[in-house]
């Protein structure tokens, strides 16, 4: 997987610059007495990172915390790093020490990371947390523009960094920007606490590409852009525009380095450790494992109660099975100090209770344990507990798994934990309910070997093929595919007034403008779409000055009615009409797709019938299926019933989302492309074609016009559009400046 990786970069991103962003270094010199050490931070993803940057060179911008740090730097605070050979460098960020503490300590840890984690009576806002913490982005971004040229991939990495991606965007408009965010996103009804929500997503918006863990925290972050900010939030497509930038989300689910952790667990040295930790410890019997930072959020104290409740339950696994807590004290600050008092008391209430002269239930080890022998309590353990109330990932799920190289072990998996949505062969918790929690860990310890064996093998199949390069490929390639669709993408028409100005007075133009979203404002329901006053005047200017169409995803009958204006082109049915002069001109209904289509209507009506907000619409060549009025609860529920049976007739429709609503079209109906084409063809008289449009459906018309000389203004954003206007009231000014402009010299009509 690690070749193929290598491969992809070399392929790939050979000619483009890759900055890493990140809060925590991959280096960092320290003193100890007269001699400077170099730290290596011993965490997965640092070190696949690492892995990336040897291959592609590049920059990693991150804070330098150790306390040598600036005397390793040159003059622009850069280092060369790995220091046995150098490949890429290393750019430090400096922060005083009220800003680590307010930035880091204050708003990062505790105002993000509970409220992320839905713990929110550990929510602790104060004015100079957030100052600091917008302080420390600044200085961030500013090393990011240091190091990064206009067309540079930056991957920036988690919650401490949330505003970098739009400062950055503001002074490196063309970058490719993505960020992974580690940790969970919550649902709104917890996001909006947030003294600083529309801030915090402004700012990650900036990017082009946002990965989470899992769905659901992609649904969850796309709910709270929709109620917090006016932005077009595209569900079927996972995409947000905003301010006419269009940001990808998608999951990637994070992992390990398995062939590392699986290489190490059976090797003789791992054997030989894990008679020294029986030994050292008087292990007999079954053995537990827990490996968590010393964090409320890994439910240490829920995990305690459960063992209390276990060995008070069950009496015959006293003395036969040993559970060994490794807690690792991270943020030596409240509240941790009290939640680590607390741990420590309850353990020692357990070994008070059900310890003997010769045996503790649990054995606590609060130092940190270098993987290579983490790896040999992993191997050892005959379960493992990881019992988070919420987790974006859990990796050390995924570690216990590649480190059971002889498959004996169980894995007791806390349901919220974003793991259990990728770990089948896992016994799943509710770490709440410490009374079935208790018995989960009976069931694990008494599983017959065959079932853990068939539990064991499921679990190291799917994180072997699902490693730490894997998830780093997925990523990059996603990024690659977004900077590829951002080379294509539209500038913004206001800003190039003058240059669009001076080349429509070269021609003579022919004007096609969709209806909804465009002519008029998206509605709640397609009815009540209205052509204000000043638009419809507008439109009729502009007919008597120089060729003009409406072209709608509407029914011929209904655009012609809303708009009103007789002697124009209409193309109605995403082009599968048109309509001048009096009479249709096309019209492609079929009784096959007619019959096809009725039948596709009736099954989505019976299915959708219980969710409030869905609306068909029947437009006899195609229909579309509206979803504006859904309510967030049952967008999920809408989604999985449509796309269930459409699949049912992708061989005689084509289906694509637009803004709240899918539209339906026979496979071979045309689209607006074909309609523009046909318009310019039979009745352009050789004009230049100028589109303005807003879905995904105007698309086909935008591609059809850079084969023809024309000019594509999109509303909204899009991939294949000349310029966009960020917003739809922005269309009317646009088209002011578009009527002086042919009434002060471009040809007419006539």
């Amino acid at each position: 997987m690690a070749d193929r990786l290598a491969r992809f970069i070399e392929k790939n991103l050979a000619d483009r610059k890759l900055i890493i962003v990140s809060n925590r270094e991959p280096y960092a010199h320290r003193k100890s007495g007269p001699t400077v050490k170099i730290e290596k931070p011993a965490g997965g993803l640092t070190s696949a990172m690492d892995d990336v940057l040897n291959i592609t060179g590049g920059t990693w911008v991150a804070w330098g915390s150790g306390n040598a740090d600036r005397d390793a730097v040159d003059l622009d605070d850069r280092v060369a790093v790995p220091p046995d050979h150098p490949s890429y460098t290393l750019k430090r960020v400096w922060l005083t020490p009220g800003e680590v503490e307010n930035y880091y300590h204050g708003y990062s840890n505790q105002v993000l990371w509970p409220l992320c984690h839905i713990t929110l009576d550990r929510v602790y806002f104060r004015k100079r947390f957030w100052e600091d913490y917008a302080r420390a982005n600044r200085s961030f971004a500013a090393a990011v523009l240091e190091e990064a040229s206009d067309d540079a991939v930056i991957w920036v990495h988690d919650y401490h960094l949330c505003l970098v991606p739009q400062l950055v965007r503001e002074k490196r408009p063309g970058a490719t920007i993505a960020h992974f965010w580690h940790i969970p996103w919550p649902d709104w009804s917890v996001f909006r606490i947030c003294p600083q929500a529309k801030e915090v997503l402004e700012g990650l918006l900036g990017n082009d590409l946002i990965g989470f863990q899992i769905p659901l925290f992609v649904k969850n972050f796309l709910d709270c852009v929709k109620e917090c900010l006016d932005a077009d939030v595209d569900y079927h497509k996972l995409t947000v525009t905003y301010h006419g930038r269009i940001t990808a989300l998608k999951a990637f689910p994070i992992s390990v380095d398995y062939e590392k952790f699986s290489a190490m667990a059976s090797t003789r040295r791992i054997e030989a450790a894990i008679r020294d930790i029986r030994k050292k410890y008087g292990l007999s019997g079954y053995t537990g494992i827990g490996v968590d930072r010393l964090e409320y959020t890994k439910a240490l104290l829920k995990r305690l109660q459960a063992l209390y409740l276990f060995f008070e339950r069950y009496e015959k696994f006293r003395r036969k099975f040993t559970f060994i807590q490794i807690a690792v004290p991270t943020r030596m600050k409240e509240p941790y100090l009290s939640y680590q008092k607390t741990v420590e008391e309850y353990i020692l209430r357990i070994n008070e209770k059900f310890g003997t002269s010769d045996w503790l239930p649990i054995v606590y080890i609060d130092t940190k344990v270098e993987h290579k022998d983490l790896v040999a309590y992993y191997r050892m353990a005959d379960v493992a507990i990881i019992s988070s109330i919420y987790d974006g990932m859990n990796l050390v799920a995924k570690e216990y798994v590649a480190s059971q190289a002889d498959r004996k072990g169980a894995l007791i998996l806390s349901e919220f934990a974003g793991a259990a949505d990728e770990l089948d062969g896992a016994v799943l918790v509710n770490p709440y309910d410490v009374e079935e929690f208790s018995s989960s860990l009976r069931k694990a310890l008494t599983m017959p070997q065959p079932d853990r064996e068939r539990r064991m093998d499921q679990l190291r199949k799917h994180v072997k093929e699902h490693d730490i390069y894997k998830w780093i490929h997925d990523v990059l390639h996603e990024i690659v595919d977004v900077a590829e669709r951002e080379q294509n993408r539209s500038r913004y028409l206001f800003d190039h007034e003058i240059g669009f100005r001076a080349a429509i007075s070269q021609v003579q133009p022919f004007l096609f403008l969709d209806f909804d979203g465009t002519l008029a404002p998206i509605a709640e329901s397609p009815d009540k779409a209205v052509l204000s006053h000043t638009m419809h005047a507008l439109v009729t200017r502009l007919k008597d000055r120089i060729p003009l169409a409406i072209v709608s995803g509407r029914g011929i009958d209904d655009v012609r009615r809303r708009v009103g204006i007789e002697d124009i082109i209409y193309a109605g049915n995403h082009g599968s009409e048109i309509w001048s002069a009096g009479q249709t001109l096309v019209s492609q209904q079929s009784s096959p797709d007619r019959m096809a289509l009725e039948e596709l209507l009736r099954r989505l009506s019976s299915a959708l019938s219980h969710i409030p907000g869905v609306l068909i619409e029947d437009k006899g060549v195609t229909a579309s299926i509206h979803y504006r009025t859904v309510g967030i609860k049952n967008l999920a529920d809408f989604s999985d019933l449509f796309n269930r049976i459409a699949r049912d007739y992708e061989k005689t429709f084509r289906i694509t989302s637009g803004k709240k609503v899918v539209e339906i079209r026979p496979l071979n109906a045309w689209n607006k492309g074909d309609a523009v084409s046909w318009i310019l063809e039979q009745l352009g008289g050789g004009r230049t074609p100028m589109y303005i449009g807003d879905d995904v459906t105007d698309e086909d018309a935008f591609q059809v016009l850079k084969g023809r000389g024309g000019v594509s203004v999109s509303v909204g954003g899009s991939v294949h559009a000349d310029y966009y206007l960020r917003r739809q009231d922005e269309v009317e000014p646009f088209l002011e400046s578009m009527a002086s402009l042919v009434g002060a010299g471009v040809p007419s009509r006539a």
